[in-house]
């Protein structure tokens, strides 16, 4: 059981700690930079989710929840306050048929609130210290991740993407109204042959 106590491990679990942690605060932080911070966390967690080892699971009997469902409404709440102008925007997914599309609702304050609840739990249950315990919180872990947290992770990622740089998106308007410019914008671009330019490089002609 070395490998459960390792660096690659011992990373994970720090990087979903701050994760977790970051959620237990969003609602005293401003929302640009709520997302900011989620903006480096999830590839970060992806990245390093996919180092975790693969140990054979031990207890037979189910494992201990650490997050109960007051906790995870009241994370996943606090997030809806923040992001509640983008509430229910949708992405395409592919169909059965190569040519149909299904449209799925994504919320992403239900999607954040249930990475929280699984990384919560693994963090909960790795801390115990005994052993087996930490063995099958990588598993359980490294199990979800493959079948499911993964892709969760990288759909957050996505939504917040086009909801920070999107010119259109309402909550662009509601990250910047909140004290986060991602972007200055100019109202006119300048050609990239500006005389500035042209001082520098000199005429090919």
């Amino acid at each position: 059981m070395e490998d459960i106590k390792g660096p690659l491990v011992r990373e994970f679990v720090s990087a979903a700690g701050e994760f977790c942690g970051l959620l237990e605060q969003a609602s005293k932080k401003p929302t640009g930079e709520l997302f900011s911070n989620l903006q480096q966390l999830l590839p970060e967690i992806y990245l390093k989710a996919s180092r975790l080892p693969r140990p054979k699971y031990c207890y037979e009997e189910e494992p201990k929840k650490f997050v109960r469902e007051d906790k995870y409404a009241r994370i996943r709440d606090a997030l809806q306050q923040k992001i509640g102008l983008v509430n229910g925007i949708v992405r395409i997914s592919p169909g059965a048929r190569s040519n149909q599309h299904e449209l799925v609702s994504f919320n992403l304050a239900e999607g954040m609130a249930d990475i929280y609840e699984e990384l919560k739990n693994f963090v909960k249950l790795y801390e115990v210290g005994i052993p087996q315990a930490m063995n099958d919180a990588v598993w359980i872990c490294r199990k979800s991740y493959e079948q499911g947290l993964g892709i969760k992770l990288i759909d957050g990622l996505k939504l917040l993407h086009t909801i920070m740089y999107s010119q259109r998106s309402e909550g662009r308007r509601a990250i910047q109204s909140d004290g986060f410019n991602l972007v200055e914008e100019k109202e006119e671009d300048e050609p990239w042959n500006s005389d500035d330019q042209e001082e520098v490089y000199g005429d090919d002609e």
